[in-house]
């Protein structure tokens, strides 16, 4: 029997339905597999928040039917959530936002309960455990760390767990329960990482030699000694933040610091500790947080009367002030407040908080998500020189600070700020190479700047010419330090060592400056300012004869360059020479009468020697410039009556 037209036309209709819902409402296997792949790609490149969007979608896919996705993972579901877990766990680590531990929670509450698979539920309880850590709920924390142990004696977070335990007890001023909890820990596990930390902490409950001597005359068999004696852990904790500080880990030796004048304000340790945080703050560029930190050590120094000690402190205290031209790289940034940008508004207030790493990833997302070249830039910019400072005390983030600069070379090459991107991009390879374990960054130094000369050096662009002079000292440093780091020279095809090589190269070029058409390019301008430049970077590396040197040079081409009069003085007042540094000061006010920053290194160099009337008046000359100047009232409060 034939089916009539209508039928044919209703089983048509249906089928076209469902054709198109299929994608809808039907799964596959691959396109989970794609999502969840593509998730761990973003993962490993630590673009958390690109991963968390790939993973939820592999999960939603995953939910439709016919999607089988046994071959990722027998219990996927879980699988997932973990992941998606960790990567707001590791967003709140960058960020220290409780909203992101808090959505990592929610996504291990949903699953943990239900997990069928061992290795999920153990890191599933662990970054519960962690979180609750992190976030202060300490007694949670605790039982959760505890059902770790109980649950998972053989998993790889139990030496983990075991420390945090200590450290939650130690907390709370349960010594005894502290003490057996690092001992249990280094029984079980000798050779675990928080090996180190762990001894120390059980060092803290021994009592020194005498004590200890002392106690077995005694006949009082009670004794305790599990409550540590006041200055003596307060300098096992001032060892370890030295030996932290030397290793270069900056955040680990700056909160061992911290823990000292929190804990034992009364300490000479303390004053000793604040001075260090002065020291690093100094060397991280934060000039206010090292001003602090002197400054609470003179006050406790004051107290004390330890007049050489507390000179000495005053010397540094006084280095904090000390503002060469040069650093004044801000003033081309527009305010904050004439952004619309609410990540960039967001960012620049964080910057101004200096929470740098913060600032940087923002800084970040409003760049991936302006569709305007020049904010693009400038948030670019701005992450890189942020992440920079942070990496000071997180070393991973020196790899984000170079992809942030690079991205302005490579898709803003043909900007006014590439060049800077160059020198910056100098700055952060020859800050990593110094960092313990990176001294094959010195190389990264050395490529960046002969990729900047051959993209720039027949430029006529003063500004260019002035960075390419500056990058050019960190190239030569770069090239010192490389070969000492190496146990020999390797040869090229030509019988020539690199050194050799580099040498030719340079002969090569000091040969070619003589040309017609090298000399076409070369004016008296632009050898000013690459001398200037180089004064720059010497200054910068704390290199001051050679800093001297250069600025002379750019001086010979140009007798009124102020700029290069008011940084010729700073590395006077950086070397001692302060009856140097006046003189120059005042031709650079002379040339230039509302020079705010020589008038206050003018100050400074007055102060140094003791004329505390002419290091006031030059500090109110500063101020009659411009009232809002802080430093300079920082200056003045610094002076002597």
């Amino acid at each position: 029997m034939m089916m009539n037209d209508r039928i044919w036309g209703i089983i048509g209709g249906v089928a076209l339905v469902l054709a198109l819902l299929s994608p809808l409402v039907l799964g596959s296997a691959q396109k989970v597999e794609r999502f969840f792949e593509s998730a761990e790609a973003l993962y490993e490149r630590s673009d958390y928040e690109g991963a968390i969007i790939k993973y939820k979608a592999a999960l939603k896919e995953s939910k439709k039917l016919g999607a089988k996705t046994e071959r990722i993972d027998p219990d996927f579901t879980t699988l997932a959530n973990l992941k998606i877990a960790q990567c707001y766990y590791e967003l709140a680590e960058d960020s220290s936002d409780d909203r992101d531990y808090q959505s990592a929670l929610t996504h291990v509450r949903e699953v943990v309960l239900d997990a069928k698979v061992p290795k999920h539920e153990e890191e599933l309880t662990y970054l519960w455990a962690d979180i609750l850590y992190k976030t202060g709920d300490l007694n949670q924390a605790k039982s959760k760390f505890l059902q770790l142990i109980d649950k998972f004696p053989n998993g790889r977070w139990v030496a983990k767990a075991l420390y945090t335990i200590g450290e939650i007890n130690y907390q709370y001023q349960d010594y005894d329960a502290a003490q057996e909890t690092f001992q249990k820990l280094i029984a079980e596990f000798p050779h675990s990482e928080f090996k180190a930390e762990t001894e120390q902490r059980i060092a803290e409950f021994e009592p020194p030699d005498e004590q200890r001597k002392s106690s077995e005359d005694s006949d009082d068999d009670h004794q305790d000694w599990s409550k540590p004696d006041p200055e003596r852990q307060a300098k096992i904790m001032y060892d370890n933040a030295r030996a932290s500080k030397q290793q270069g880990s900056v955040n680990a030796a700056l909160q061992r610091y911290i823990n000292i004048v929190t804990q034992y304000p009364e300490s000479q340790y303390a004053t000793k500790a604040y001075v260090d945080m002065g020291d690093l703050y100094f060397k991280m560029r934060d000039s206010k947080n090292a001003r602090d930190s002197y400054k609470k050590a003179l006050n406790r120094l004051a107290e004390e009367d330890t007049e050489g000690e507390k000179k000495e402190v005053y010397e540094r205290y006084q280095n904090t002030y000390l503002i060469p031209q040069y650093i004044s790289d801000d003033s081309k940034i527009e305010a904050l407040t004439s952004r619309d940008d609410k990540a960039l508004v967001k960012a620049n207030l964080l910057r101004a908080q200096k929470l740098y790493a913060e600032a940087a990833q923002q800084y970040e997302y409003s760049a991936n998500t302006n569709p305007l070249v020049e904010d693009a830039v400038y948030a670019l910019y701005w992450a890189g020189r942020c992440y920079h400072y942070a990496a000071f005390t997180d070393v991973t983030l020196f790899s984000k600070s170079v992809n942030a600069f690079r991205r302005i070379i490579n898709n803003y090459g043909d900007s006014s700020n590439a060049i800077e991107a160059y020198y910056r991009l100098t700055l952060v390879y020859t800050d990593w190479a110094q960092t313990p374990g990176y001294a094959s960054k010195w190389q990264s130094v050395i490529n960046t700047v002969v990729e900047a000369n051959t993209k720039y050096a027949i430029s006529g662009n003063l500004t260019e010419q002035r960075f390419l002079g500056r990058m050019e000292s960190f190239k030569n440093t770069a090239e010192e330090k490389r070969y000492q780091t190496e146990d020999k020279i390797p040869p090229e095809p030509n019988g020539k060592t690199t050194r050799q090589k580099t040498q030719t190269s340079k002969d090569d070029r000091n040969e070619d400056s003589n040309t017609p058409k090298r000399q076409s390019h070369i004016t008296i301008e632009k050898a000013k300012e690459k001398h200037y430049g180089q004064g720059l970077s010497y200054l910068d590396q704390k290199q001051y004869r050679n800093a001297i040197v250069q600025f002379q040079k750019a001086l010979k081409h140009d007798s009124q360059f102020k700029e290069a009069h008011c940084n010729l003085a700073v590395a006077y007042i950086e070397q001692g020479s302060y009856e140097k540094a006046i003189p120059t000061l005042q031709e650079a006010t002379r040339i230039d009468p509302d020079f705010i920053e020589a008038y206050f290194n003018l100050g400074i160099a007055y102060l140094r020697i003791g004329k505390f009337e002419a290091a006031r008046n030059a500090a109110n000359a500063a101020l009659n410039i411009n009232p809002n100047y802080e430093p300079v009232q920082d200056l003045l409060d610094s002076i002597a009556d």
